[in-house]
């Protein structure tokens, strides 16, 4: 295995795998190709739950899920909080705007960052940047003014222009490690397609980005030790039906407080959306809203909420956590229930038992198997990795009494969503889970997820490997094992 003095993360947000592979095949992708594809390696991997921007840059910059560091999704809301300190800035958030400034100090402060690893470091447009200096954080305080200023526009070429320019910058410094988030894609793909000009341009604008970066590493003499991966958060797929839930929750006497609706007296429940095809619901109780509701009381109310959320073509899989502590997994489909030890090792027992028929139509998943399994028998389906997924959302206190994953087509909202999407992502299917993962670095065969692709860059840089992660590097023993 070739060792690296430098990586260069370039994290293309909403790019599906299948239409960059398509597009390097047919030649429109050049630098991509040559420089990465050639003599290196490209994956179709696997995102995590929920699929959307900001929680799913933590398995690149962690090593760890969204559920182990406390960030169940762009929306969330925490019923523990909220009861013992109801005006708290604490009780929920929306990283959507403003508070996106609270992830660093949100996201559970044992676990390190690459940043925090790598003190040579620096961070373009992403808003999970803890750890690094204030000379490496480039884009601090223009970040808000690219996003704030291509949403009002639909200029998103410039944003990912800028990107390409401070990289270009910043590579000047030498840094060993450089994270930086080109957004044209998803957006395109959410005001059009995933398919649409626009959108595919972005990727041509990624490509050339690329050319410029390997000539200025060529022109300095640095390409050779640089590794450069290519990764993205989730994928898209295009909707056309919106099934806003806050609404199906009113239409059934349920007062819902949700984003931008945020203060309101007397609600009963609260929607967290994620990605539009994901969100989180929680519930007051008989005794108010301390603690998650569990599934049993769930399924036992005297409206029938569950139920009737089923019914609905726009609702695929619903989950919760039952009295027990399994989750419980139910679509149109069939039920399962799913546990593991709270602190799950790769080495660690999935009890995976179906009640009835699959809920995600998998064919002969053993009712035992470890975590990696798991990943290996569903990698190929058409819900990849769903059971570790939904596994690792309820670790945090933070997830909803239940959630919910949309259907293909649809998403789970519609109200205050300027522009409206034309795509989501979010849930748990593979057109919004699977992502690339492009490098000029040979890698071993075999599935990817995410949170493997952290430790696999610090083994690519000769960097010892933190204790307590959920990825597994792609150089591992216990990789190859599997």
């Amino acid at each position: 295995m070739k060792k690296y003095k430098k990586c260069i993360m370039i994290l293309a947000d909403g790019a599906r795998p299948d239409v960059l592979w398509d597009l390097a095949q047919k030649g429109e992708l050049t630098s991509i190709a040559d420089h990465l594809i050639a003599d290196g390696s490209f994956r179709h991997a696997n995102s995590t739950f929920p699929s959307t921007t900001g929680p799913a840059y933590l398995p690149y910059l962690t090593g760890c899920y969204p559920g182990t560091c406390n960030l169940p999704g762009i929306r969330w809301f925490d019923k523990d909080t909220f009861t013992d300190r109801p005006f708290s800035k604490d009780r929920m958030r929306s990283y959507v705007g403003a508070e996106s400034f609270y992830m660093n100090s949100d996201l559970d402060p044992k676990i390190p960052t690459l940043f925090d690893l790598i003190p040579r470091s620096s961070n373009i447009f992403s808003s999970i940047n803890r750890g690094v200096s204030s000379a490496g954080n480039i884009t601090k305080y223009s970040r808000a003014w690219y996003w704030y200023y291509a949403h009002l526009t639909d200029h998103w070429g410039l944003v990912d222009e800028a990107a390409s320019k401070k990289t270009l910058q910043t590579l000047k410094q030498n840094p060993e490690f450089v994270f930086v988030v080109f957004p044209g894609i998803d957006e395109f793909s959410h005001l059009a397609s995933p398919f649409h000009p626009r959108t595919i341009e972005a990727y041509r604008v990624l490509d050339r980005s690329v050319g410029k970066m390997v000539q200025a590493l060529k022109k300095e003499g640095r390409w050779e030790e640089t590794c450069i991966m290519i990764v993205s958060d989730h994928g898209l797929s295009e909707t056309k039906e919106h099934f806003p839930v806050n609404q199906f929750l009113e239409f059934n006497d349920i007062r819902v407080l949700y984003y931008p609706k945020i203060y309101k007296l007397g609600f009963q429940a609260v929607n967290m959306v994620s990605g539009n095809a994901m969100t989180h619901l929680y519930f007051k109780g008989e005794k108010g809203w301390k603690g998650r509701l569990s599934w049993e009381q769930l399924s036992s109310r005297k409206d029938k909420i569950v139920e009737k959320l089923l019914e609905k073509s726009a609702v695929d899989i619903i989950a919760g956590m039952s009295e027990s502590g399994d989750v419980v997994i139910k679509s149109r489909r069939g039920e399962a229930r799913v546990s593991s030890p709270r602190s799950a090792s790769l080495e660690s027992t999935i009890r995976y038992k179906v009640i009835s028929s699959d809920p995600f139509g998998y064919k002969n998943i053993p009712e035992t198997l470890t975590d990696r399994q798991s990943l290996e028998l569903t990698d190929k389906t058409d819900y990849p990795d769903a059971i570790m997924q939904l596994l690792q959302i309820f670790r945090s206190a933070r997830t909803g009494d239940l959630v919910i994953s949309a259907s293909l087509g649809s998403d789970l909202r519609i109200r205050h969503e300027i522009h409206e999407h034309k795509s989501s992502h979010g849930g748990l299917h593979w057109e919004q889970m699977k992502v690339p993962f492009v490098t000029n670095a040979k890698l071993p065969e075999g599935p990817v997820r995410s949170v493997d692709i952290f430790p696999t860059a610090l083994t690519l840089l000769g960097r010892s490997i933190p204790q307590e992660i959920d990825g597994v590097s792609c150089f591992s023993e216990f990789y190859h094992s599997l």
